[in-house]
């Protein structure tokens, strides 16, 4: 029976992503998180498969993934104790990758936006006095387009009685 690896990795109680880290580390998989492939050794026991919504040019969205045949979990190690190994290792990969993208993130916003501070917060003392003049500037056209909006709405609703009563 051929499987996906988020229900091999059912089989033995890891996710998707851990049953792929331990593929890796067992040599059926090259790549890293979103972009794997089979290496010579999982050819055997693996089959693509591909998914598309059915529509073409700019509305398509397809994806490929591997479908995996259930007997290769009897040539990899599954104790318990290589589980919580590979367990372990997803889950400190995934806190890199995830700081990794936070400090690129800080990175990129320091130099792109003046307001952004070491503290990752904006501070009073960023905003400069043209700053404040452009947000006086639209309470002032917001009160007056609310005052005009409240005014024309008066006007039609007494046009509207005056009709009546003619």
């Amino acid at each position: 029976m051929a499987l996906s690896a988020k229900r091999l990795g059912e089989k033995i109680g890891l996710t998707s992503q851990e049953m792929n880290v331990l593929l890796k580390e067992e040599g059926y998989l090259n790549g890293e998180p979103g972009d794997y492939s089979t290496t010579d050794k999982g050819k055997e026991y693996v089959s693509e498969k591909g998914w598309d919504n059915g529509y073409g040019g700019y509305a398509f969205r397809g994806y490929n993934y591997n479908e995996w045949d259930e007997s290769i979990l009897n040539n990899i190690d599954t104790s318990p104790e290589r589980l919580s190994q590979i367990r372990t290792k997803t889950a400190n990969e995934r806190r890199e990758r995830s700081a990794k993208k936070k400090k690129e993130s800080e990175e990129y916003w320091a130099t792109h936006s003046p307001l952004y501070s070491d503290n990752n917060s904006l501070e009073e003392s960023d905003c400069d006095e043209s700053n404040n003049d452009i947000l006086g500037s639209l309470a002032i056209i917001g009160v007056l387009a609310y005052g005009l909006y409240k005014g024309i709405k008066h006007l039609y609703n007494r046009h509207k009685d005056n009709k009546k009563i003619d």
